[in-house]
């Protein structure tokens, strides 16, 4: 093996966990069938309502990896994955949530992509998740350039979700010019666009990480969740407004345009000056009609 990856450990497996045993433990069985136990597995409760530690001990006995159990109270997802990036002492991580599967190649496919990634100015390697049976067809990874912003994913090549591997020196400068609000919904998407100052994500379409679409999750509640969390929900429209001045012109104007919508029509629902949110006063002007036209329709409120 390579000198540069020679010593234990260089991978981290993050998951944070709220009230879902039953599927961490399909998680940890998933887990324990990799071909490479040369991993770590961070588990970060975020104040479950029955304490999981008992079930985690019993793992750690008989588990053939590491494995290490933070607990916090009810915070939310970002801020567990925050305070596993303080316990990060591997060069590099992969968050899989507590309800989805990985299959037994995962940690061998990681370590020689880590062989094969020479590059100090990438932030790490996205790779394909499929959710569902018919998602992220590989087809269309094939057909992505050699590295992206994982903003360009979904905005620019219509791929919504991916696995993403990061360097843990990148993630730890973008945590750490991050301040989170005291809020229990803050999208990754935040942190992503903050690592596009770090570099860029090299693309490969192998294929381990599965997870089943869940019809009443995160989609359904999304807005529901945003007027909850009127801060983060601010801060992650203007981070990718921001984000989407890297794409071509075309896709830049009809990318921004509607992001400039989503957060008047927000600042109208929750009774927010418009000027105290918009990236561009002027641009929201103009769009203040369209805007006022998805306020009533999305932030509705019984």
């Amino acid at each position: 093996m390579n000198n540069n990856v020679a010593y234990k450990e260089q991978i981290s497996i993050i998951t944070p966990v709220f009230n879902r045993l039953k599927e961490l433990t399909r998680l940890y069985k998933s887990l324990s069938t990799q071909i490479n136990n040369n991993f770590i597995w961070i588990i970060v409760d975020d104040g479950s309502e029955k304490p999981i530690n008992e079930i985690v001990d019993i793992w750690k006995k008989e588990s053939k990896f590491k494995i290490n159990l933070i607990v916090q109270s009810n915070q939310g997802k970002m801020h567990a994955y925050k305070n596993a990036m303080k316990r990060l002492n591997t060069p590099w991580s992969l968050v899989v949530d507590s309800d989805d599967t990985v299959s037994e190649k995962m940690i061998d496919i990681l370590y020689k992509t880590i062989l094969s990634t020479n590059s100090n100015n990438d932030c790490g390697v996205v790779f394909p998740r499929k959710l569902g049976v018919d998602s992220n067809e590989i087809s269309l990874w094939k057909q992505l350039p050699n590295k992206v912003n994982i903003i360009d994913l979904r905005y620019r090549y219509n791929i919504p979700e991916s696995t993403i591997f990061i360097k843990t020196n990148k993630l730890k400068k973008a945590f750490n010019s991050l301040q989170l609000p005291d809020e229990k919904f803050i999208s990754e998407e935040i942190l992503y666009n903050k690592l596009m100052e770090q570099g860029k994500f090299v693309v490969r379409d192998e294929l381990f990480y599965f997870g089943d679409y869940q019809e009443d999750g995160l989609t359904k509640h999304l807005f529901e969740l945003w007027l909850k969390n009127p801060k983060s929900t601010i801060m992650l429209l203007n981070s990718r407004y921001h984000a989407m001045n890297s794409f071509p012109w075309n896709k830049r104007l009809i990318g921004q345009w509607k992001t400039n919508i989503n957060l008047t029509a927000f600042a109208l629902a929750t009774n927010r000056p418009v000027k105290s949110v918009s990236p561009d006063l002027i641009e929201s002007i103009f769009l203040f009609l369209p805007a006022l036209v998805l306020k009533e329709k999305r932030f509705k409120i019984e």
